[in-house]
């Protein structure tokens, strides 16, 4: 049995200005990676989300959900999934776009990577220049940056140099040509065939989704953001029961592989560039007597245990901490 969670609970806002000052302005920002657990509350966990989202927005950090209620957590390609569900595609290849034209001397000051228009049409007119002639301008860059960045998984890549070049048309006809590509990223369609006429061959599975988090995450940095955050929220996972009311549930098998699919995440985090990753989860997760804490699988948990403690302060930078 671990000690009570109230011994060494840490305050919630205590915590948040710990994760802001070592991790989201500095660590995080300079293409650093780290995963931390936070044992709360249902109430505190809702709060440390808002107070997390809001700060990524000040930041302008790219902040993700993934819920174990929605989403099969113990399944790579479905983290990836939900991840690229609520990243805006199209809004990223402009910033890409953006980015190149202003290396290249352009003015691109005022422009709106998230307007609906084209965004080369927009650096075109500001520079008093013909769209066509800018499109070939910058077809050359976009290959050098995009399509040859070895950080990126070669298909990964591949589709995102067809984005940017998309990115040169109105929002209805890019999103309409490239809608294969983003029915792939984001698991709507599973079948390669509709994205094989882009030099896609690359399936999105338990295999190769790893590779594709990857690159996503240096996609979100090299594409300007401050970097990434994930908010997973794994309390589903820990329930020893199915309480029958119509969502999903995990198997003990599937918990295992949720745990274990984290202690890669951990194991792996060198190669997560500008990510940090906050498993929100509930006391039964590190309570040792329940049958799905993470005892159950002690590769994970004797890497974010903490072995020593100090009978009256908490470590605000743990990988493991209760909030309170």
């Amino acid at each position: 049995m671990i000690a009570n969670a109230t011994d060494d609970a840490i305050p919630l806002h205590r915590w948040l200005g710990f994760l802001d000052s070592e991790y989201l302005t500095t660590f995080i920002r300079d293409g650093g990676a780290s995963i931390k657990f936070a044992v709360t509350s249902d109430r505190l966990r809702s709060d440390l989300r808002d107070a997390v989202k809001a700060r990524c927005s000040e930041l302008d950090y790219l902040c993700v959900d993934v819920d174990a209620v929605t989403s099969r957590v113990y399944m790579p390609q479905d983290i990836f999934f939900a991840m690229a569900r609520q990243i805006d595609w199209r809004l990223l290849a402009n910033r890409m776009v953006l980015r190149l034209a202003s290396e290249r001397g352009f003015a691109v000051d005022g422009i709106d990577p998230a307007a609906s228009g084209s965004v080369l049409d927009a650096i075109a007119a500001a520079n008093g220049l013909d769209s066509s002639y800018l499109s070939m301008r910058m077809a050359r860059p976009i290959q050098d940056s995009v399509f040859k960045n070895l950080q990126m998984s070669k298909d990964f890549r591949v589709a995102m140099t067809h984005l940017c070049i998309m990115s040169q048309e109105r929002m209805t006809q890019g999103l309409g040509a490239v809608r294969p590509i983003i029915n792939w990223l984001t698991g709507v369609s599973a079948r390669m065939g509709n994205v094989r006429p882009f030099a896609i061959h690359t399936p999105i599975n338990r295999t190769t989704a790893r590779y594709f988090i990857e690159s996503a995450l240096h996609w979100v940095e090299f594409v300007g953001y401050s970097g990434t955050v994930i908010l997973l929220d794994n309390t589903r996972v820990t329930l020893a029961r199915n309480p029958r009311d119509g969502k999903r549930y995990y198997t003990r098998p599937m918990t295992m592989d949720h745990y274990e699919l984290l202690r890669e995440f951990v194991d792996s985090v060198d190669r997560l560039n500008g990510m940090l990753m906050v498993v929100t989860t509930n006391p039964d997760f590190v309570d040792e007597d329940h049958p799905r804490s993470y005892a159950i699988y002690q590769a994970l948990q004797t890497r974010i245990m903490n072995d020593v403690r100090d009978k009256n302060l908490a470590n605000p930078i743990a990988s493991l901490v209760r909030l309170s």
